[in-house]
């Protein structure tokens, strides 16, 4: 509780204005938590899931019985009648035909028997479909984890960019300060007043800079948890530094296994294969099986019962070379498939490669940087001392406290860029 309310106090102070909100102390867990929650294209894609599932499930229905229910009731002006004359009667007489309310039920049901394959096919590529929709899911909830990692440590790099260009501003601060002593009693010139006051002017100018990106990269956070952009947010203080814990071969291995995208074009390539049955059935008959029962009559307590069964086949002998054709166009787009999946492992293999380099070169700059740190404190330590021994100029004690400043932006830089660089790989792999 206690390291709670410090680090809510750290972001205060680094928020450095009330915005009217509760501060949230949120983990990067947490804050995924609640991107994955409000995020519109996981909404989407939930929905898009949920279609599929139905189109699956419409296809398998193709292969059911189909039944249809008919029923018809017609009311005649008048009873209808026919005319007859029956020798030796001279004058022609009326008999009724039917009557002037008719009736009519009749079910029928028919089950498809055979199809050349299509109507199996077809369900076979709806699932693809379906389990297409679902790992497109998975690929942008794995993107917004990326994206979320990025916002995350992007927040606690520019808060930290921020507390630099502060200690930055305060350190040229008091150089300014000693140096308006020493001029007021003539040790220096008035050209070393003028540097000092231009390098803190130009601190300021930085801190300014460093708090707006702070606010930025707040907002930005909020923005991809579907938030208000102006709610504050408390994190954690500092960037981990997670193991590698594949070599290079593992973790292409484990992405050309895994990757979303590789999977769903491997779907794709399936459904091409099955598209080509498809087109295929065209050259064979289809059967089907109909059952019908029937009832009709002229009045519904004297209805008569009909029934039937068949089997019906159907075979369309030409059509003008269409089946020809569209067999050739499913061939190609099969072959088109097949280039793709190749290009893209070619691809993934190479986002794995950048990622996995890129967070070796971060991690060995972490450690020159940390070790920079140190050099570029001890070498300001010596020049402030030369200078209040008049041996150094304002120049040299400026520079010094610019090289200390860059020394830890480049570590705050090569401890962001390494963990987010982990998140690529691992999003690369298609495991994050």
């Amino acid at each position: 509780m206690i390291r709670k309310i410090l680090v809510a106090i750290v972001a205060a102070f680094f928020m450095g204005v009330s915005t009217g909100y509760a501060a949230d102390i949120l983990t990067l867990e947490e804050s995924i938590d609640i991107a994955l929650k409000n995020n519109p294209q996981i909404k989407a894609q939930n929905e898009n899931v949920y279609g599929r599932l139905m189109q699956k499930r419409s296809a398998f229905a193709d292969m059911l019985p189909e039944v249809n229910l008919d029923y018809s009731y017609t009311r005649l002006n008048e009873e209808p009648l026919m005319t007859i004359q029956i020798p030796p009667a001279v004058t022609p007489s009326d008999i009724p035909v039917g009557k002037k309310d008719n009736y009519r039920f009749s079910v029928s049901a028919t089950q498809p028997l055979y199809t050349g394959g299509a109507l199996y096919n077809a369900y076979k590529v709806a699932g693809n479909t379906y389990q297409a929709a679902d790992l497109g899911r998975v690929s942008t909830i794995r993107d917004l984890k990326r994206q979320m990692i990025q916002g995350y440590y992007g927040l606690i790099q520019a808060r930290q960019t921020l507390e630099v260009a502060r200690s930055a501003s305060a350190s040229i601060k008091s150089h300014l300060d000693v140096a308006n002593a020493f001029f007021g009693q003539g040790m220096i010139p008035k050209n070393d007043l003028l540097e000092a006051e231009v390098r803190y002017a130009q601190s300021l100018q930085n801190l300014i800079q460093a708090e707006n990106a702070a606010r930025l990269a707040e907002s930005n956070l909020n923005q991809l948890m579907g938030r208000d952009l102006s709610i504050p947010i408390v994190t954690g203080l500092e960037v981990p530094m997670p193991d590698l814990t594949r070599n290079l071969d593992e973790s292409t291995q484990t992405a050309l296994t895994n990757r979303q995208e590789l999977k769903i074009t491997e779907l794709r390539l399936d459904s091409a294969n099955k598209g080509i049955s498809i087109s295929r059935s065209g050259y064979l008959p289809t059967v089907a099986a109909t059952a019908t029962y029937r009832r009709e009559g002229e009045d519904p307590d004297a209805e008569e019962d009909v029934w039937s069964l068949g089997v019906g086949l159907t075979w369309n002998i030409f059509r003008g070379g269409f089946t020809y054709f569209d067999v050739s166009r499913a061939r190609a787009d099969r072959n088109q498939l097949s280039y793709i999946l190749q290009s893209q492992k070619n691809q993934v293999g190479l986002e794995v490669k950048n990622y996995y380099l890129s967070a070796e070169e971060a991690k060995a700059r972490t450690a020159v940087a940390e070790q920079a740190i140190g050099q570029a404190r001890e070498n300001l330590r010596i020049q402030k001392d030369r200078y209040n021994l008049q041996v150094a100029t304002t120049t040299d004690v400026l520079d010094a406290e610019s090289l200390l400043d860059q020394a830890r932006m480049n570590y705050i830089s090569a401890r962001t860029d390494y963990v987010t660089s982990i998140a690529a790989l691992r999003a690369a792999m298609g495991d994050l």
